[in-house]
């Protein structure tokens, strides 16, 4: 995804959300072996923690942040797909992957502008 230089209302770099998700992803859950009920709390501090990340650059965005996480090394497939309608210029959406030797997770980010005049 090429990225809006960042100013007043302007985009996030991948870049810039990449790190901040990965370095979360490594406090949260680092090398920690996959365990089932580690798992859903994992998830639930991931979405929390990165959305406030986030609100925490103060951009003029409100954020939608999901997150998968599952155990790697079962040959499972996973296949996850979005689309949106919106403003190009204005909003954003950032797939960020993320492993270990027992851990995979995707989340993904949406990033819609509230400032922006859209009539």
């Amino acid at each position: 995804m090429s990225a809006v230089e960042k100013g007043e209302g302007n985009l996030l770099t991948y870049d810039e959300v990449n790190n901040l998700c990965k370095e979360i992803f490594e406090d949260t859950i680092g090398q920690t072996p996959y365990q089932h009920l580690e798992a859903v709390k994992w998830n639930t501090n991931v979405v929390e923690a990165i959305t406030q990340g986030l609100v925490n650059l103060n951009q003029q965005f409100k954020y939608c942040v999901t997150c998968i996480v599952m155990q790697a090394g079962l040959g499972a497939g996973l296949n996850v797909a979005s689309t949106c309608y919106w403003d190009r210029m204005t909003d954003a959406s950032y797939s960020i992957r993320w492993e270990s030797k027992t851990v995979v997770a995707v989340c993904t980010i949406f990033a819609v502008n509230y400032a922006t005049n859209r009539m």
